[in-house]
C-alpha cells in the first residue's frame, strides 16, 4: 500500500476531490529508480507524466560542452507533463538523482480518465495551465537576466546598448 497524500500535495493533482485522486490512482504505477537511473532521454516518445514521490529527479539538456541541468525535481513535483499536450518525444533527459519513487501515470490510461470524466480533466488543466504559466514567467526572467548580463559584459562606451526592463 502507497501513501497517497503525494496527489494531495502535487500542484497538478491538489484541486481534485478524494474520489476523483482516487481515479487517477487507479490507472498509475508506483516505480523505482536507482542513483543515475535513466527515466527517459531526449527523443524518447512522451507517454506518460512521472509525480515524484521520494528521492529527487534531474531534467537536464545534452549539448556540445556536455549535460546541462534545468531543473532538480524533490518530492511532489511532477514532470513528462508536455505529453499531455502534444505528441511530441521527450524534450529533455530525466534522470535520479538519488534513489527515487516515482507515480507513472500512463498517457493513454490518463486520457481515459479525462474523456470519462470532464470535472477531471477541467481541474487538471486548469492546474497545469497556472503550473506552465508560473514556469514561462521565470524563463522570461531567466532569459532577460542573461541578455542583461550579455550587454553589459562588454566594455561600456557610447556605442554600448541599454538594457531593457
Amino acid at each position: 500500500m502507497i501513501d497517497t497524500t503525494f496527489l494531495n500535495d502535487s500542484p497538478l493533482f491538489r484541486n481534485l476531490d478524494e474520489m476523483e485522486r482516487a481515479q487517477i490512482l487507479v490507472i498509475g504505477q508506483v516505480q523505482e529508480y536507482e542513483a543515475g537511473g535513466v527515466i527517459f532521454r531526449e527523443g524518447d516518445p512522451g507517454d506518460g507524466l512521472y509525480i515524484v514521490m521520494a528521492g529527487t529527479v534531474r531534467i537536464s539538456k545534452r549539448s556540445a560542452g556536455g549535460e546541462e541541468a534545468l531543473a532538480v525535481l524533490e518530492p511532489n513535483a511532477f514532470f513528462g507533463e508536455m505529453a499531455l499536450i502534444d505528441v511530441s518525444p521527450r524534450a529533455a533527459d530525466a534522470i535520479a538523482c538519488e534513489p527515487a519513487q516515482l507515480f507513472y501515470i500512463p498517457l493513454s490510461a490518463f486520457q481515459a480518465v479525462i474523456e470519462a470524466h470532464h470535472q477531471i480533466a477541467l481541474k487538471v488543466l486548469y492546474s497545469l495551465c497556472a503550473v506552465l504559466a508560473q514556469r514561462l514567467r521565470e524563463t522570461n526572467e531567466r532569459y532577460m537576466s542573461v541578455f542583461a548580463i550579455a550587454q553589459w559584459g562588454g566594455a561600456m562606451g557610447p556605442d554600448a546598448l541599454i538594457p531593457l526592463p
